[in-house]
């Protein structure tokens, strides 16, 4: 495991903007911005330097990681996708974690209905086939507190417990460099670029879930239960929302200049042709990193 040290050594390093070269792991937390940033990740590293977890066959990726030597291993410099917090123990170079988390009630309610309406995802049929609505799916699904789950490396299907409340909180404090906000995206995409080096050169967002109510407009018993069945989750995420904010203050002045930067970016590149160009050149890298990794 990575000691305290370290950890304080990484998140300095954040502070003074000075790029690292370690191994960068990041836990992609389903419909929290994660494929946007995926996307602007690919563009970071060579193909050969990256692993990325196949996001409809992510149990035969994550197996295959596993399997890979350690001179395969030790030239990855990024790694990323569904998996659960611990690969650093598995890697024989250290390693540091980022993760991006989302409003808790908002993430449920994105990740029900693109479920719903995603044919590739393994619950779409039994959704349709069971006329499975909002509250059937907070009521009896096992993915509740996801967020604490995934950081703390426990088991997916399995009930939150204060214990496993507790890894994540401490997993967050030892091992992540960064963890941002969907909500505050720009200035999530920011901190990283300080601490990494990153260049950020286009930004666009990718895999929006639309078709999707507002909190507005669900019942106040819907959105009672959601964050009920997600306690530790909303715990979590008060947490690192703290933490961020002293993150982005301290940081103030570049983190502003940067933001700026990728909100005049995104304008830039989401007008006709070079918005569909660079669509069109992340989907070309997206399908070579994924090659890559399956090989």
């Amino acid at each position: 495991m990575m000691d305290t040290s370290h950890a304080v050594q990484n998140q300095n390093s954040a502070s003074h903007g000075a790029p690292a070269k370690e191994t960068v792991i990041f836990l992609h937390v389903p419909k929290t911005a994660g494929t946007t940033l995926n996307r602007l990740i690919e563009w970071e590293y060579p193909i050969l330097q990256m692993y990325s977890i196949d996001p409809v066959f992510f149990i035969w990726s994550n197996k295959h990681l596993r399997k890979l030597s350690p001179s395969r291993l030790r030239s990855i410099r990024m790694f990323k996708g569904h998996m659960l917090f611990g690969l650093h123990e598995f890697l024989p170079q250290p390693a540091s974690y980022i993760t991006v988390l989302r409003e808790p009630v908002d993430r449920v309610l994105s990740s029900f209905y693109f479920m719903r309406s995603y044919k590739l995802h393994p619950l779409y049929w039994k959704f349709r086939r069971e006329n499975w609505t909002l509250e059937d799916f907070v009521h009896w699904s096992p993915r509740t507190d996801v967020h604490c789950k995934i950081i703390a490396g426990a088991d997916y299907e399995s009930p939150c417990t204060p214990e496993i409340y507790a890894r994540a909180l401490a997993n967050i404090d030892r091992h992540f460099t960064v963890v941002g906000l969907s909500e505050r995206l720009e200035e999530s995409l920011a901190l990283m670029k300080l601490r990494y080096g990153w260049k950020l050169e286009s930004y666009s967002s990718f895999n929006v879930t639309r078709a999707r109510p507002k909190k507005r407009d669900l019942p106040q018993s819907t959105l009672d239960l959601i964050r009920e069945k997600n306690s530790f989750d909303v715990a979590l995420y008060d947490f690192a929302s703290k933490r961020f904010e002293e993150e982005v203050n301290r940081n103030a002045s570049e983190v502003a200049r940067i933001t700026g930067e990728l909100n005049a970016a995104r304008e830039r590149d989401r007008e006709g042709s070079a918005a569909t160009l660079f669509s069109l050149r992340s989907a070309g890298r997206k399908a070579l990193s994924r090659a890559y990794s399956a090989i």
